[in-house]
C-alpha cells in the first residue's frame, strides 16, 4: 500500500504541474484551465483565494486520491504501482516539471507584472495629482497614449462605491474617464487600471479614482 501512495503522489504532484505549464500553450490552455478546476474550487472554500501554491496543492490532492483510487480497484496499475523501480524512474520528471511549475515566468497560475501594474498606478497618481486643470490633465493622458471620455454631468450623482468613499458628482462637474490595459495577468485573467477624474465647475481636480481592475473571462 506504501508502495501505491508513493505511485499516486507523483502522478498527482506530474499531472498537476504538468496542466499548469501547458496553460501556456494556445488551444490546450483552455483544457489544462478545466482540469485544474477541481483543485480551485477546492481550495476557494476552504481559504476563499487563489494562491497558486494554495491551486497547486489542491489540485494534487485531488488528483492523487484519483490515482491512488484507479491504483486500488484496476489490478493492472496496481501491479505497476506497486514497483519501486517505475515509482524511482517517475520521481526525476515528476522533480522537474514540479520545480518548473514554481517558476513564475513558467506557469501563468502566478501572478506576473504585478511590480510594473504597481510602479504604473503609483506613476499615474503622481502625474494627475488633485487640484490638477483639466487641460493639464488632458496633456498628461496624451503624452502617455492614453485615450480618455469626458462628459459634463447633468445631475449630482455617485458614480460608484469604492472603500475609502463613494465618487460622487454634481451637477456641472467634468468627468474625465480612462482604460488603461496592463501586461499584468494570472491565467485567466488579466489587469487594467480604471482612471476616474471629476473636476468641478472651476476645472479643478476635486476627486478621483485610480485603481487597478482584475477581468477575467
Amino acid at each position: 500500500m506504501g508502495r501505491r501512495i508513493v505511485f499516486a503522489a507523483l502522478c498527482g504532484a506530474g499531472l498537476t504541474s504538468l496542466l499548469s505549464l501547458v496553460l501556456n500553450l494556445p488551444y490546450v490552455n483552455l483544457l489544462a484551465g478545466l482540469l485544474l478546476l477541481p483543485g480551485g474550487l477546492l481550495q476557494s472554500l476552504f481559504r476563499g483565494a487563489d494562491s497558486p501554491i494554495a491551486v497547486l496543492l489542491a489540485n494534487f490532492l485531488v488528483y492523487a486520491v484519483l490515482f491512488f483510487v484507479i491504483a486500488s480497484y484496476s489490478s493492472e496499475v496496481q501491479r505497476k504501482a506497486e514497483s519501486q523501480r517505475l515509482n524511482l524512474w517517475l520521481a526525476f520528471p515528476v522533480g522537474v516539471l514540479a520545480c518548473m511549475a514554481c517558476v513564475p515566468r513558467l506557469d501563468p497560475l502566478w501572478p506576473t507584472g504585478m511590480t510594473e501594474l504597481a510602479r504604473q498606478e503609483e506613476q499615474l497618481r503622481e502625474s494627475l495629482p488633485v487640484d490638477i486643470d483639466l487641460q493639464q490633465a488632458r496633456g498628461v493622458l496624451r503624452s502617455q497614449g492614453i485615450e480618455f471620455w469626458e462628459h459634463v454631468e447633468k445631475d449630482d450623482n455617485v458614480i460608484f462605491t469604492r472603500p475609502e468613499g463613494n465618487l460622487k458628482v454634481v451637477s456641472g462637474d467634468t468627468v474625465v474617464s480612462a482604460k488603461v490595459w496592463t501586461k499584468a495577468g494570472q491565467f485567466p485573467c488579466s489587469y487594467r487600471i480604471d482612471i476616474v477624474l471629476v473636476f468641478g465647475k472651476e476645472a479643478r481636480l476635486t476627486d478621483r479614482s485610480i485603481h487597478p481592475l482584475r477581468i477575467c473571462p
